[in-house]
């Protein structure tokens, strides 16, 4: 690839896009080791309570909270983020480290040759998605809700999974193709020799980093490249297609601290044609989980993963955080597409505001199965996803798993609740055997992991047995009106009950009413009186207070 020398300077190039308002400049704080969470592997024991403590690390971004029992699913509480959720503290996240904007700038100027080059690539309908102005405290609190002892949101109500089929319906990225193995180090010489560049021009350039490639250095080869005009015939085609795949995917999908990608993916362009052969789609997936745990269980203060994904999920499932409609057809593709952003509901809302919101949920405010009416179209677009619901799978994320734990979430499957075992061990690496290669490609049967169809409520009472259910307090310590408006909230869960037992008193008064009217209209028995008819028996009403400065204990009942 010809490029044309740079002069150096403070100033940026006219040609780049502006800085992206979601990058953060890298920090030394997150060079510490980082371990992530995996499902089924904690480090304390069954009935542990992180009240006992350990000594955590300075570096931790997140400090054990004391006095918070584990629960017989979820183990280290103290541990979690949602820990500082309890006591309404900021959040530990800081760092945003995806720069989608910056992506969509190149591919939108870039010219027809190229644009067709990358809609053949398994990222073609990802390309296509308008991006949103994420609303970051929303995201923030969804990462509160997560737990990689199960890879699920664990809400008041059930757990709710990221399945892979909501990935591919969202994002249009297939989960296909051959499983991206750990990639071996590639060095300089190579690397550069792939981009099209002269290896003297990467140092020169500073845009080598322990085998990295700077993301920055990468947005100034594609500003400095005539994009628009660039055709098929040209020598630098090949080289400008990879630099452009390759900075998809250190800009959206495999962020590093640093802001930069790993050069061993260029490993994987050689020759172009090989991208194809790939799953991306289910290694971006994995990323997502590994991402969550990281983050969930303070693993650093920054986001690296493709984040925005948590709002698009939220916009079909969560009803407080659906935006109107950008697009009305209901065949658009992918869904995430269809949306308009920012939400209006949520727009610069405040952080707890986005707690108090997902600790309300109900059942009512849920959509289980947003895509339940759209077969014909996962059927043609999704080739197959489907599949893996209700099941158990395996993805791999550059050569350790995540798992996609099926029996847990068999609601999002069919709508109905099943009370599943708990999650086994499972093994951080993706083994070459048989089985693990069956898990992978299709994922494995589990309705013997879980039970027989039980109704919400049932559900519910082990679900709260289990689970952490509500994690805020009674209502919000933030001054002015949200305060105000949060104890006429409390106040309103506290007379719950008694309006539960009015609304029944009422339903069967209602049918006695009509009941005496029938026998009236057709003279059944003109000898009975209403003298002979016993009152109808009203419940009994609990005892409660209403003073507005009494504090009785919120009561959580949904159903």
């Amino acid at each position: 690839m010809v490029r044309p020398k740079r002069v150096r300077s403070r100033g940026s190039s006219s040609a780049r896009p502006e800085q992206d308002e979601d990058y953060i400049p890298p920090t030394d704080v997150e060079e510490h080791p980082i371990e992530s969470s995996r499902v089924g592997a904690s480090s304390s024991g069954a009935g542990a309570s992180s009240s006992r403590g350990r000594r955590r690390s300075g570096l931790d971004l997140v400090p054990e909270v004391l006095g918070i029992p584990d629960t017989p699913l979820l183990k280290g509480l103290g541990e979690h983020i949602s820990a500082l959720c309890r006591n309404q503290e900021r959040t530990p996240i800081s760092g945003w480290r995806c720069t989608w904007k910056n992506v969509l700038t190149f591919y939108q100027v870039a010219s027809p040759a190229l644009r067709d080059a990358l809609g053949r690539t398994p990222l073609s309908s990802f390309l296509t998605i308008p991006r949103i102005q994420s609303d970051r405290r929303l995201i923030a609190a969804l990462c509160e809700r997560w737990f990689g002892d199960t890879n699920t949101f664990h809400f008041p109500y059930c757990e709710l999974a990221i399945t892979p089929l909501d990935f591919v319906m969202l994002t249009g990225i297939q989960i296909v193709g051959e499983v991206i193995p750990p990639l071996p180090d590639i060095s300089m010489d190579q690397a550069a020799a792939l981009m099209g560049v002269s290896p003297a021009t990467v140092a020169s350039d500073s845009g080598w980093e322990a085998g990295k490639v700077k993301l920055s250095w990468l947005g100034s080869i594609l500003g400095e490249v005539a994009l628009a005009v660039i055709d098929l015939d040209s020598l630098a085609f090949t080289s400008i297609l990879r630099v452009f795949l390759l900075f998809i995917l250190g800009s959206c999908f495999f962020m590093t601290d640093r802001s930069c990608v790993d050069s061993s993916f260029l490993s994987l362009m050689d020759p172009i044609d090989r991208f194809d052969t790939f799953d991306w789609g289910g290694a971006i997936y994995a990323s997502i989980l590994a991402g969550l745990s990281r983050v969930s269980r303070g693993g650093g203060r920054s986001a690296r993963f493709f984040y925005p994904f948590l709002e698009m999920w939220a916009h079909e499932y969560l009803d407080p955080f659906r935006p109107t409609l950008r697009i009305p057809d209901i065949t658009s593709f992918p869904r995430s597409s269809r949306w308009s952003a920012p939400c209006s509901k949520v727009d610069s809302h405040l952080l707890d505001k986005a707690r108090e919101e997902l600790d309300r949920l109900t059942m009512r405010r849920v959509t289980l199965r947003p895509f339940a009416d759209l077969e014909d179209m996962i059927r043609l677009l999704c080739r197959g996803a489907r599949r893996f619901l209700g099941r158990r799978v395996a993805f791999s994320y550059l050569g350790t798993c995540e798992y996609f734990l099926g029996e847990r979430v068999l609601h999002q499957c069919d709508g109905e609740f099943r009370i599943p075992l708990p999650p086994p061990e499972m093994t951080p690496i993706l083994d070459h055997d048989a089985f693990m290669e069956e898990m992978r490609t299709a994922g494995v049967p589990i309705h013997h992991l879980a039970g027989e169809v039980v109704t919400h409520s049932f559900y519910l009472s082990w679900f709260r047995g289990v689970s952490i259910g509500p994690i805020m307090r009674p209502f919000s310590t933030r001054p002015g009106a949200t305060e105000v408006g949060g104890k006429l909230v409390e106040k309103y869960f506290q007379m719950r009950p008694l309006l539960a037992i009015l609304e029944e008193d009422n339903r069967a008064l209602t049918e006695e009413k009509a009941r005496l009217r029938g026998r009236c209209a057709t003279f059944e028995d003109p000898s009975v009186t209403l003298a002979e008819i016993p009152p109808h028996q009203c419940l009994s009403r609990p005892d409660l207070s209403f003073d507005f400065d009494a504090d009785s204990p919120q009561d959580d009942d949904e159903d």
